[in-house]
């Protein structure tokens, strides 16, 4: 079936959820216990149908790996290496608007790996590594997402040439620590290459900062996973669909937020005797998880009332969201953010509640990055802070991220 008859077969879907809520609404506010019963069996069809309407926008993730064993058997031959591909999960279902915009980004993840991650037959060998290389692209479903892991078993990212060129161009603050994820994700920069020889395949610095902006345009994220001398992955993490999502309606200040359901962990009252406000933790189930307020993150004075904390999850990572108020399941009909707030943070579209009103929905990975590194800062700035007063914290400090 045509992708654009399917766009406008969820768009006309996603318009029969939005008035399937508002119907629900309106029925509440009549308390006819009739009418109520007969707008919930209405909700189960119309959810129904929204599941199948996705389901037919689900493909098969083979569309994209069948094009890449002619690819690096190429590529290969034509830098004289030997390398195994091996495909991991083809059958793993994703949007099919993603298709197009997610081959791109595989294909230059992939040339890379050929060209600066798996070393030709002779290093290997001295290495005591087989001759023929291991290339692996994995595919697999995760806490409401798609994986896609790019791996291979080559020498790895080279830390000392990446943070060199970093000093070089002049992109590392003075005097600061940067992680190994903050070193690996400096090749995602506009420009930014290591290699020594400039060739058709890399070292114009083109093309793994179109591989960051391409994924973020599909509102996911990119890990770096690197060992020297035994390989690197890649994991793109991408959100099941772009269209329609269970979400979880909450509100900060009187406005309505709306968080992706599949990425909520639990919801608990805000505990304000397990709570570090300097390092920006909570301490939940003998751990330490960093959290971020809503209100400080968009500028609001302080809440006088109670609030609440989300626990979100993505990936392995977990952190707390802190919310005035928490309301309920709904079901969001995602509409993209127009031109001008597309390079907002924390916001990944919107959506229209049974009501009329307009919600933002939030955009979790990028909030538990913050609420991440704003944890390793304060907790950095406070041990330092000790140090220099030489004063022993009384409890044991929170974990640093």
């Amino acid at each position: 079936m045509e992708a654009a008859k399917l766009d406008a077969l969820i768009n006309r879907v996603g318009e029969l959820v939005i008035s399937a809520a508002s119907s629900r609404l309106h029925a509440k506010q009549t308390a006819d216990s009739d009418m109520i019963q007969a707008v919930e069996v209405l909700s189960q069809l119309v959810e129904g149908i929204r599941d199948d309407a996705l389901n037919l926008r689900m493909v098969p993730i083979s569309e994209i790996f069948n094009r890449f064993p002619r690819m690096v058997h190429d590529v290969s031959a034509r830098l004289g290496k030997e390398i195994e591909l091996d495909l991991v999960g083809a059958d793993t279902e994703i949007d099919k608007s993603m298709i197009e915009k997610l081959t791109d980004p595989l294909m230059h993840i992939v040339r890379n790996a050929i060209d600066h991650g798996i070393e030709d037959a002779a290093s290997r060998l001295a290495q005591g590594k087989p001759a023929r290389g291991l290339l692996r692209l994995k595919a697999y479903h995760d806490t409401g997402a798609i994986v896609v892991d790019i791996s291979d078993d080559g020498r790895g990212l080279n830390k000392a040439a990446i943070l060199a060129k970093a000093l070089e161009r002049g992109l590392l603050p003075d005097g600061r620590q940067l992680s190994d994820q903050e070193i690996y994700k400096l090749i995602f920069l506009p420009g930014f290459s290591t290699a020594e020889q400039v060739s058709d395949l890399s070292g114009r610095g083109v093309g793994m900062d179109v591989v960051r902006r391409n994924i973020d345009a599909l509102r996911g994220e990119i890990e770096i996973l690197s060992s020297a001398g035994q390989g690197s992955t890649l994991r793109i993490r991408l959100p099941l669909t772009l269209a329609i999502i269970d979400g979880f309606h909450v509100e900060v200040g009187g406005s309505s937020l709306v968080l992706p359901l599949d990425m909520m962990a639990e919801c608990m009252d805000m505990p304000c005797e397990r709570i570090s406000r300097e390092t920006r933790q909570i301490w939940l189930r003998d751990s330490w998880i960093p959290y971020v307020s809503l209100r400080e993150l968009f500028s609001l004075p302080p809440c006088d009332g109670p609030e609440y904390v989300v626990v979100a999850q993505f990936g392995q990572t977990t952190a707390g969201i802190i919310v005035d108020r928490l309301v309920g399941d709904i079901q969001a009909v995602i509409k993209p953010l127009g031109t001008l707030f597309r390079s907002l943070h924390g916001i990944s579209g919107s959506t229209i509640m049974g009501n009329g009103r307009l919600a933002l929905i939030l955009d979790i990975p990028q909030l538990i990055q913050l609420a991440l590194k704003r944890e390793h800062r304060l907790v950095e700035q406070r041990q330092a802070d000790l140090t220099e007063h030489d004063i022993a914290p009384a409890n044991p400090a929170p974990r640093s991220a």
